[in-house]
């Protein structure tokens, strides 16, 4: 270890983490998660091994052949505890003596790596022959122990520690905490723990406490506190029929910086509220072939959902009285969804070489129902749709189109109006660079609010950087353009990802010619860094220039950040919603 270039050498290979699969993933190329199971449809299996990747230095989630002398790779690799078998083993769909159904064996790969513990998984086929095979399970686990550095000053810190697979047991572990010299407590935390396929029954459930405001926040310039408990099943895969989930939590606000009930602008509002929110599906129409094909004709599934919000205690201030936000809220919907998804595999898109599951397809939803808000109750309709396909040069296009209304008294109020495009540039390949590019246009509308409050344009709702900006209306139009740089750049195992960006935003209220309205601007640039073999989000990066940016916004702004791992939703049924607006 005295010699500085072996001991560079080795941490990087400790910290090495994967590449693409050479032999079989091409890196511009989307590939069907089901062909290559296809040609081994109707087999029995007979047997079903398992092997385990060692988590620090193998090239990739193929490479057999790894073998080091090296005592800190060693040590590295014993301090994670490698996912149990009996976990994987929990985690699949098929069994031995069972034929094998190329869609199910795709579904599991997919479900088996996008699980938060799981970098990678593959699923082999061995030793076939005329009417049986063998399946080897591979997996390479993601390290355990995860770190987060959100805030860092001499007036305010807030970390976190975790352990995603606490024990190799598919089992999570979160402890955070803030100090914050001008709040009252000057400590909070948080403890959230997670287990991931509940007793083999494809449920996640989570339960925690926080004192962090993190948790479904009431309202803007409000501190919560919660308590909660939640589990989902989602579609895990194609041919599952029930889905599902039931979120509790008993929510109160924190009198954070010691506010008597009206101190000048600081009004601390004091209030308690629980929320039930539970919903449950059934997929009745599965048009999934055995045989590794998919009918024309959609998927069908009817979903329901009830919402209830209700205070043990509101804020005494009368302007909160008529409030909407603080008062009773029930909602009840039902679901209609006819869907046809077929999912792709592919790489660097959002992520930095791993491996990455696209759902290809439609889906179109018909939702009603009726909502008890502030002593009005009234019926809700809304329809959605929503398209993913593949250009001629795989490219992709994401768009959807939304309406939506609440109807009292024959009168129609709070409806919205959105769209959405989103397109993806083929990966372009210039020896070892690679490159994307994303484009999106963004409008919403409320034509008719009540309870609706205006939209505004700060950072994930316009233009990244905005900050208690007062530009407000009730219509916005959002465009973006990133270009994407995938760079073959390297440090200790650590990728870097750059990148030039540019937004619009043009905001007015529902009267006005949304055209006749300034288009604000920004422009920046930047890098993230990540190293996919460690439970660490991505850090960021950047800077922006706004050449028209409004009060109280500066023209520059320059960030260092943390941001978490953003992946396509792959999940067909989720919990019936109203359209958001916001």
């Amino acid at each position: 270890m005295r010699n500085k270039e072996y001991r560079n050498t080795l941490i990087k290979r400790i910290t090495r983490q994967d590449e693409p699969v050479q032999s079989n993933d091409n890196d511009s190329t989307i590939i069907k998660s089901e062909a290559y199971f296809t040609p081994f449809a109707g087999k029995v299996i007979r047997n079903i091994y398992y092997r385990k990747v060692k988590v620090f230095g193998p090239k990739n989630i193929n490479d057999t052949t790894f073998t080091t002398s090296m005592k800190l790779i060693h040590l590295a690799n014993r301090m994670h505890y490698d996912s149990r078998e009996w976990v994987i083993r929990q985690s699949l769909f098929f069994r031995e003596d069972e034929t094998l159904d190329p869609f199910e064996m795709a579904d599991n790969e997919r479900y088996l790596r996008n699980r938060p513990f799981i970098q990678d998984a593959r699923l082999y086929i061995r030793n076939a022959d005329s009417d049986s095979i063998d399946v080897e399970v591979v997996t390479k686990d993601l390290f355990e122990y995860g770190a987060d550095l959100s805030q860092f000053s001499a007036k305010d810190i807030r970390a976190s520690v975790s352990n995603n697979d606490l024990f190799g047991a598919g089992q999570g572990l979160r402890v955070g905490m803030q100090w914050r010299s001008d709040f009252s407590p000057t400590w909070n935390t948080e403890v959230r723990y997670t287990k991931y396929n509940l007793l083999g029954s494809f449920i996640d459930m989570s339960l925690g406490y926080t004192t962090l405001n993190n948790y479904a926040q009431l309202d803007t310039n409000a501190y919560e506190g919660a308590v909660f408990i939640n589990f989902n099943r989602p579609l895990y895969r194609n041919s599952a029929k029930l889905v599902g989930g039931l979120a509790l939590s008993k929510n109160w606000s924190i009198n954070i910086r010691g506010a008597l009930p009206e101190e000048g602008d600081s009004i601390y509002r004091d209030y308690t509220y629980t929320v039930v929110d539970g919903w449950i599906g059934y997929n009745f129409i599965n048009n999934y072939k055995h045989d590794g094909t998919i009918g024309k004709k959609p998927n069908f599934a009817l979903l329901a959902r009830h919402y209830n919000l209700s205070f043990q205690r509101k804020p005494d201030q009368l302007r909160y009285k008529d409030d909407p936000v603080y008062n009773n809220h029930r909602l009840y919907l039902l679901e209609l969804q006819a869907y046809r998804i077929d999912y792709f595999k592919a790489h660097y898109f959002f992520g930095f070489g791993r491996t990455e599951d696209i759902p290809l397809g439609y889906n179109l939803s018909a939702t009603s129902g009726w909502e008890s808000w502030k002593g009005r109750r009234r019926i809700y309709t809304g329809v959605e749709t929503q398209k993913f396909w593949l250009t001629r040069n795989q490219g992709l296009f994401n768009t959807t189109l939304g309406l939506s209304t609440y109807w009292l008294n024959n009168a129609w109020e709070d409806g919205v109006i959105h769209a959405r495009l989103e397109y993806y540039s083929r990966l372009v390949n210039l020896r070892k660079n690679r490159f994307r590019q994303f484009l999106n246009i963004d409008y919403l509308n409320s034509p008719n609010p009540f309870f609706n409050k205006p939209l505004n344009i700060n950072m994930d709702e316009g233009i990244w950087g905005y900050k208690n900006t007062k530009l407000n209306g009730f219509q916005r139009l959002n465009m973006g353009s990133e270009t994407v740089y995938y760079s073959p750049l390297k440090l200790l195992g650590f990728k870097f990802n750059f990148f030039t960006a540019l937004q619009a935003s043009i905001i007015t209220n529902n009267s006005d010619d949304l055209f006749r309205n300034p288009v604000y601007l920004g422009l920046g640039g930047g890098f993230r860094v990540r190293n996919e073999n460690l439970s660490l989000n991505t850090i960021k990066v950047s800077g922006y220039y706004y050449p028209n940016a409004p009060d109280p916004m500066k023209k520059l702004m320059l960030e260092i950040t943390t941001i978490v791992d953003f992946r396509f939703d792959i999940s067909a049924l989720r919990a019936p919603s109203v359209l958001n607006f916001r």
